[in-house]
């Protein structure tokens, strides 16, 4: 067999998403929509597990369709995180073919991932709140500090007037360097709005926003907690509320020397390890090709776990996108 390249694989790819992800698609859509209306609910929906397992999938073909569509050759770090991120779904939706209760168990870690990313996110916002409240006094006193000769003098020259607007950009500069080494979400907006004005912002429109959000996803959450028993066979409350270990996921569906390998090979290149500072960090060109051959296996079987998955009363018909 005649080794492909990597174009001839990415051209591979490309075509078996395009001529397998519309069909599929549609029928997945067509059971979403005729399942959503049998619910009497919006609860019944919510605690549906074939609700959110045909939502993953519709994530899934979402993912795929939008995947290794650019030209010219990939990076190492493209790759590695592809490769992962394609076995992780594969595991998720061999779970769902196994056991559909796992399903509520999807629901229930993006309800609680939902509610850490908000909560992270007041957090965060809350500390630029107080960063910026902290610039905006050091961007006063830059300004005291740039003009301080100018203010004094009484017949101040041009040129001092010159040098002072000069002192303070660059203070200025060197205060907006310090906000971007902070990674802060809105500095942009605070250095064109003024630091005061975007707490301001921050404290009356964004933070209440957010907070909205942290309480319905926590009501969400009280809702399915409270139901969930019912919901559950003891095995999968067990495994439920244990936490969530893509090793002993991708044992339970037969990937286990998968992850073995696939996580011990990226890791060594994707984490500033002593070894990974020492030693060659870029793929070899026969390893980006694995990579490359993997994910069209991986995006094959994805596409096949997806049409593969049924349940009793479901509706074999197409949707299709017009």
């Amino acid at each position: 067999m005649l080794l492909r390249t990597s174009e001839q694989l990415l051209k591979e790819i490309r075509g078996l998403v395009a001529e397998r992800e519309p069909v599929i698609r549609g029928r997945v859509k067509g059971k979403l929509f005729f399942l959503t209306a049998t619910f009497a609910s919006k609860l019944d929906h919510q605690h549906s597990p074939l609700i959110w397992i045909l939502r993953a999938q519709i994530g899934t073909l979402d993912k795929l369709k939008g995947l290794l569509t650019r030209d010219g050759e990939y990076e190492t770090f493209e790759l590695l995180a592809i490769a992962r991120n394609l076995f992780e779904n594969l595991v998720w939706l061999r779970l769902f073919n196994r056991d559909p209760q796992y399903g509520l168990v999807f629901y229930e870690q993006l309800l609680i991932q939902q509610k850490q990313n908000t909560g992270n996110m007041i957090a965060k916002v809350e500390g630029e709140i107080a960063l910026f409240e902290e610039y905006d006094k050091l961007d006063g006193d830059n300004l005291d500090t740039a003009f301080a000769s100018v203010m004094e003098a009484e017949d101040p020259s041009e040129a001092e007037v010159q040098r002072a607007g000069e002192t303070h950009r660059a203070l200025t500069s060197e205060l907006d360097m310090r906000v971007r080494r902070n990674f802060a979400l809105y500095a942009a907006a605070a250095q064109f709005n003024s630091y005061a004005y975007q707490c301001h912002l921050l404290r009356e429109e964004v933070i209440p926003r957010h907070r909205a959000t942290l309480t319905e996803i926590e009501t969400h959450l009280a809702r399915y907690e409270g139901v969930k028993n019912t919901l559950l066979t003891p095995a999968m409350l067990t495994r439920a509320k244990s936490r969530w270990n893509w090793s002993d996921r991708a044992r339970e569906v037969g990937m286990k020397a998968q992850y073995d390998f696939l996580y011990s090979y990226t890791s060594k290149l994707l984490h500033a390890t002593p070894m990974n500072l020492i030693t060659e960090k870029a793929l070899s060109p026969s390893e980006a090709l694995m990579l490359l051959d993997y994910a069209f296996v991986t995006i094959n079987d994805l596409l096949d776990e997806t049409e593969r998955f049924s349940f009793p009363g479901q509706a074999d018909v197409l949707m299709i996108e017009v």
